[in-house]
């Protein structure tokens, strides 16, 4: 086998590797992928995001279509793709670290976080444990407590003591002013009692009140209180990873 061969054959391992972990085939996905319509990007996108209905995620598409001046179809399309790469390279990543990630769901763990450097402070965890195969995160409200929002709770504020996190996991500081971080701790935890958004695929046009998942809380804070945008790749949606991996957060220990 040639070498071009085995590289091309390395890929498909890792893809198809990737696609039944999230319960789906590469084939699937390419009959799928041959249907360019509205209603088959929609379909998809409550598919990858469940908790989300379908008649909520058309709503949230066609408002954020509006505030970024886009057709929703466009939206919906550059929304789903992004999702694919997330979960994509989620699975490469966990594969060459050696983390295990099961589709949908997984343990909480068996690390904890420790007591922040200084307030306005995040968190990164790879764990699928709140639904998504694409991380979790939070911020510091003080260098001992932690807001954040997950599934059926939402936005709440917990002891670091209290979050379990996986191998591999980071805590950040935010390249900002003091003063900017503790606003953005100060916003984040304002916001304790908002209830969770499962839509991620558009979480960066649609408003900062109400339903926010943990990426959109985070970015969200540092958005309004430090005018930073420390989404990585500045695409439709806001993930954990894009959060991890902007040029706004340094990593100051690894857990």
């Amino acid at each position: 086998m040639t070498k071009k061969n085995r590289k091309i054959t390395a890929i498909f391992a890792v893809v198809l590797a990737s696609s039944l972990v999230l319960g789906s085939s590469p084939l699937a996905g390419s009959a799928q992928e041959t249907d360019t319509s509205f209603e088959s990007y929609i379909n998809q996108l409550v598919e990858k995001q469940p908790g989300i209905t379908k008649a909520e995620l058309e709503l949230e598409i066609s408002e954020s279509a509006k505030e970024l001046g886009m057709d929703k179809q466009s939206l919906a399309k550059e929304a789903l793709a992004e999702l694919n790469d997330k979960e994509l390279a989620a699975q490469i990543e966990a594969k060459e670290t050696g983390q295990l990630i099961s589709a949908r769901g997984g343990s909480s763990g068996t690390k904890k976080l420790t007591k922040a450097n200084q307030r306005g402070d995040v968190f990164y965890t790879p764990s699928s444990t709140l639904g998504i195969s694409h991380g979790h995160n939070g911020i510091y409200y003080t260098t001992d407590y932690i807001v954040e929002s997950i599934p059926k709770s939402g936005v709440r504020k917990i002891h670091y003591t209290g979050r379990n996190v996986e191998k591999n996991a980071v805590m950040q500081s935010v390249k900002t002013s003091q003063a900017n971080r503790n606003a953005a701790a100060n916003w984040a935890n304002s916001r304790v009692g908002d209830s969770y958004s499962y839509n991620f695929a558009t979480n960066r046009a649609t408003s900062t009140t109400g339903a926010k998942n943990c990426s959109k809380l985070v970015w969200s804070a540092y958005k309004l209180k430090a005018n930073i945008d420390i989404d990585a790749d500045k695409g439709a949606g806001v993930y954990p990873v894009d959060i991890r991996d902007s040029s706004y957060t340094v990593t100051y220990k690894k857990l």
